[in-house]
């Protein structure tokens, strides 16, 4: 994202203006629109925003909540967001001398808050900015901590997979080794003990039966190195695309 970019987010910034005021709502979302050309959604209650929350993706980047209404005050309001785990971010105006309100708010989750009595507007159009600027690198910020803890499980899947691999592999060569073998060289007696047409049909049975070997040997080493190459997590596509052929010679073999 660009400077511009930037400074274009924050002038299209959405905002929900809760207060039973309506002449203070409405000058402050006038002139937040005329300072600052944000889109202020005035409601008239916490309730109402709640209900209004709670059933429509109303696209708010920040909720300015007054602490003093009738009904649910912001407080509650705040307790509400945190209860439905909403984090929209939340700026509460209180009034002069409402430090305990402050501190209690900031601890429900509230990003700022601001003293209504006296309101300096421009002070907060630059609060609601930096606020959404705030929200949207904490936003980040989990989502860099998320995607490194998907890091670090895949890490560990891949390790107990590699585990898995180096236990079964060796039986499971031994295994096909040891078909490959009875049939190749005790077949040969069996087939002799036959007589002609049984003969015949048994060793077109053992011929099939070593083509199903190939493909299964050929598989757990396209497999093997397949995981050696994404464990090493190096971009080997040639390495690649020799298995992807080795794969099909070894079923067009197995068709003729």
């Amino acid at each position: 994202m660009t400077k511009g970019d930037i400074l274009l987010a924050q002038s299209n910034l959405r905002i929900l203006l809760i207060d039973d005021d309506d002449d203070f709502a409405g000058t402050v979302a006038s002139q937040l629109k005329a300072e600052f050309k944000f889109d202020a959604v005035v409601v008239r209650s916490a309730k109402q925003a709640t209900e209004e929350l709670a059933t429509m993706n109303m696209g708010i980047d920040v909720i300015v909540v007054d602490y003093e209404m009738t009904g649910m005050n912001g407080i509650e309001f705040l307790q509400w967001m945190k209860k439905t785990n909403n984090a929209t971010p939340v700026v509460m105006l209180t009034a002069a001398g409402s430090d305990l309100v402050a501190v209690e708010a900031m601890k429900l989750g509230a990003y700022d808050c601001v003293r209504k009595e006296g309101l300096d507007l421009i002070h907060l159009g630059h609060v609601l900015q930096a606020t959404s600027e705030r929200h949207q690198f904490r936003i980040t910020k989990e989502f860099d901590e998320e995607q490194l803890r998907e890091i670090g499980l895949n890490r560990q899947a891949t390790d107990k997979a590699r585990d898995v691999l180096n236990t079964i592999t060796p039986p499971l060569n031994t295994a096909l080794a040891n078909i490959d073998y009875e049939i190749e060289v005790k077949g040969e007696e069996v087939l002799q003990e036959l007589d002609p047409k049984s003969r015949q049909k048994v060793k077109v049975l053992f011929e099939e039966v070593l083509k199903e070997i190939r493909v299964l040997e050929m598989s757990v080493r396209g497999i093997l190195t397949l995981y050696r190459i994404l464990y090493a997590h190096h971009k080997e596509e040639e390495e690649i695309d020799e298995i992807r052929k080795d794969v099909e010679e070894t079923l067009k073999l197995k068709q003729r």
